[in-house]
């Protein structure tokens, strides 16, 4: 995450004098880092989109992707949810692997613990967009996944190193809102 008060929105050379032109009032907004091109060009990690500078970047992040969730939405998507509807492991239809997650932190936890073949299963079958979006409420962290391309990962293992990083990613922006709300 970039916090605002670390970087300069109008410039993207000379980050030794952010904190004295930042604009005034956009201390603590977090912002993802972008991933860096070639030819200083920034991509969004969020939709991919290509700019030209880091402050069309912070400007397109601003714009498209604040978070405007209240509160209470927020505390729901980081809340546990009943055990029968919490997230079910599997590695292929029929066949429990005992291990449940009931909710965003756990789902984390146990993307990193459940064998390889569970996690392909269901991401293959799109079940964790599925469940975000039904039961947690998280349209965002399922369209995260949803972006997710074969080329990101070679194996179960990759795949789930790519998974467990963007569901923790999205649980801390999620909390860094919830901070920023109270």
């Amino acid at each position: 995450m970039i916090h605002l008060s670390k970087i300069n929105p109008g410039s993207n050379r000379n980050e030794d004098n952010d904190l004295a032109t930042a604009t005034p009032g956009m201390f603590n907004v977090n912002i993802p880092e972008p991933k860096v091109l070639e030819k200083g060009r920034f991509q969004c990690p969020r939709c991919d989109r290509t700019l030209r500078s880091r402050e069309s970047y912070i400007s397109h992040v601003m714009a498209r992707h604040q978070i405007s969730l209240s509160k209470t939405e927020i505390l729901q998507q980081l809340s546990s949810v009943p055990y029968e509807k919490g997230f079910h492991f599997f590695t292929e239809p029929g066949k429990y692997t005992g291990i449940t997650a009931i909710s965003l932190d756990e789902f984390e936890e146990k993307l990193n613990t459940v064998p390889a073949e569970s996690v392909m299963f269901h991401f293959q079958r799109q079940d964790y967009q599925k469940w975000l979006m039904e039961v947690i409420g998280d349209d965002e962290l399922a369209k995260r996944i949803d972006k997710i391309k074969e080329t990101e990962w070679d194996s179960g293992e990759s795949l789930r190193k790519v998974l467990s990083l963007t569901v923790r990613n999205a649980i801390a922006e999620l909390q860094d809102a919830s901070l920023q709300i109270s």
